[in-house]
């Protein structure tokens, strides 16, 4: 038994010597994109599809890209008419429900029914909203409507 224990305590010294098991390398964060240059910054997340104002009339433009894109403009203009403080609008086109309808509101036709999100850049900071938006037979802007989450 004697015999024994001296094997084990032999043994265990050489067993502490052995190096460390490898750590692994701290996770690294990809590069952060320096912050803008003063002036104009877009709301809402970095790196999203947003259509052009051009794209609203733009025959070579998916018609609902095209209709989003009046939308924008239209919403936009009447934002800053209300509030000149307000920059720009970023609408998540990619959480965008986009739906076909033949309703009437009243006399008028609405074809086309636009919902999603859309951050409202101001001066002091753009926060998530919904957005609504409804087109008419000519793929005019009827409506559109913004409230806060």
């Amino acid at each position: 038994m004697a015999a024994l224990a001296g094997t084990f305590f032999a043994a265990s010294p050489a067993l502490s010597q052995q190096p460390p098991a490898p750590q692994t390398p701290a996770q690294q964060t990809p590069d952060q994109e320096p912050p803008p240059a003063a002036g104009h910054v877009s709301p809402g997340p970095a790196g999203g599809t947003q259509p052009e104002p051009s794209a609203a009339t733009s025959p070579e433009v998916d018609p609902d890209m095209q209709r989003v894109a009046a939308c924008k403009a239209d919403a936009l203009a009447k934002l800053k008419k209300a509030s000149p403080s307000i920059e720009d609008i970023y609408i998540d086109v990619d959480g965008l429900t986009i739906a076909q309808a033949e309703n009437k509101l009243g006399d008028t036709a609405v074809k086309g029914i636009i919902m999603g999100e859309a951050y409202i850049q101001r001066d002091r900071s753009d926060t998530a909203n919904r957005f609504l938006c409804l087109t008419g037979e000519k793929d005019e802007v009827l409506f559109t409507f913004f409230t806060e989450r």
